[in-house]
């Protein structure tokens, strides 16, 4: 009788950190699945609004902004106020506003709401959203930092990717399937998706008991303290080259297949977004399997996927047919699959236990920027030459590769 009540007893904390761990996880993929489904249905939505193209852009602009800029600040929160508070309120927010997106687009159909009254409310409603939901990635990368040791960092971050990433996956196949036939309503599916994920993580998620000791054995940073930029400099570095190098690419897929392989417009979209949804799909595979599965130290994830991924972008520079050119993509999708869980373990690694939450704000600075640079370098480039984008991410992994040898 003592030795099963012990076992039960020594049970609880694991099941507790799976509950917590799958709630996390399912309100991330609620997330990722709606910001998917907002950029790919909102321009043409914008355009039937009578928004104009500029508009629109100018309204996923000016919030991906503010997700930068917000994130650092809600860091400092999370680790002060606790993770769970920030991550419902951010998911809060993002379930809210396709609901009010919705109702926008209801009043507008229904003449209630003029186009001007209609952009206001959506642009509000959009900032509102995005101020709110940048602490999302911070706090969910402090609470997997708070339930993983060392040894198993890696594959936690991996399953973050690979979370967010079938996320995304999901409402691009949404949009595909409901995005353009009835928009009020697959938004309010997505609304309700994300509220149950929001729900999920309100019952399931502690506040893990954070220590007073890192990872690596050094005393915890006082509550309250930034980390030390010397120690994380490199792995924001990588954060902005990763992400710059591979959505350069976004930009200019479709151009090069009619560029310099000759395909007609509408195949080169097809073809393109078909190339572009394979290098996602192995890149989460990547993260959520191979990761766990090899087992690999964070800094051997991060050389081998640097490594694999310009290898992968100078094949796919060279690629003489489109056949060559996906396969090349889907190694660019392995190998960042590798690098990328990688360097976000060597960054929780050498943070101290109560400033996760702020390194994480700092790199979603580097992730930002890096997914705004990468499509105007992507467009500039291709004037160029169609390949021209292809070497310069390749160049631009060369120099991750550089600096995770750099090192030790």
């Amino acid at each position: 009788m003592t030795n099963a009540t012990t076992g039960k007893q020594a049970r609880k904390p694991t099941d507790r950190k799976t509950s917590t761990m799958a709630a996390l996880l399912g309100g991330l993929l609620a997330n990722g699945a709606g910001h998917s489904f907002l950029l790919i249905v909102l321009p043409p939505l914008g355009r039937g609004l009578g928004f104009g193209d500029v508009r629109t852009g100018l309204l996923l602009s000016l919030s991906a902004l503010l997700l930068v800029v917000a994130g650092p600040a809600w860091g400092h929160v999370c680790d002060r106020w606790g993770r769970r508070r920030v991550l419902v309120a951010g998911l809060g927010a993002a379930a809210l506003f396709p609901a009010a997106m919705a109702a926008i687009l209801a009043g507008h159909a229904d003449g209630a709401l003029s186009g001007e009254a209609a952009f206001a409310l959506l642009l509000a409603a959009r900032l509102v959203q995005s101020a709110l939901s940048a602490g999302i990635m911070p706090a969910a990368q402090a609470v997997l930092a708070d339930l993983t040791s060392a040894d198993r960092r890696a594959g936690g971050m991996g399953m973050m990717g690979a979370a967010f990433g079938m996320g995304a996956i999901l409402g691009g196949a949404f949009a595909w399937r409901m995005g353009g036939s009835d928009p009020v309503t697959a938004l309010l599916i997505i609304a309700a998706l994300i509220a149950a994920g929001t729900l999920a993580v309100w019952l399931r998620v502690e506040e893990p008991e954070r220590g007073a000791a890192r990872a690596d054995g050094l005393a915890a940073a006082p509550t309250g303290a930034w980390p030390r930029l010397a120690d994380i400099r490199p792995y924001l570095a990588i954060t902005l080259c990763g992400l710059t190098a591979y959505s350069l690419l976004q930009q200019v897929t479709a151009l090069r297949l009619q560029d310099s392989f000759g395909l007609p417009p509408v195949d080169s979209v097809q073809r393109g977004g078909a190339i572009l949804a394979l290098t996602m799909a192995v890149m989460v595979a990547t993260q959520g399997l191979a990761v766990r599965w090899l087992d690999w130290s964070p800094i051997r994830l991060l050389r081998t996927g640097a490594a694999i991924a310009a290898l992968a972008m100078a094949t796919a520079a060279l690629a003489p047919s489109l056949a060559l050119l996906m396969a090349a993509m889907a190694g660019l999708g392995g190998g960042l699959g590798l690098l990328l869980p990688g360097n976000l373990a060597m960054l929780s690694l050498r943070t101290a236990t109560d400033a996760q939450a702020r390194t994480a704000g700092l790199n979603g600075i580097g992730q930002g920027l890096g997914m705004a640079a990468g499509p105007l370098l992507g467009a500039a480039l291709h004037q160029l030459s169609p390949a021209a984008p292809y070497w310069a991410a390749a160049a631009i992994l060369c120099a991750v590769c550089a600096l995770t040898f750099a090192r030790r």
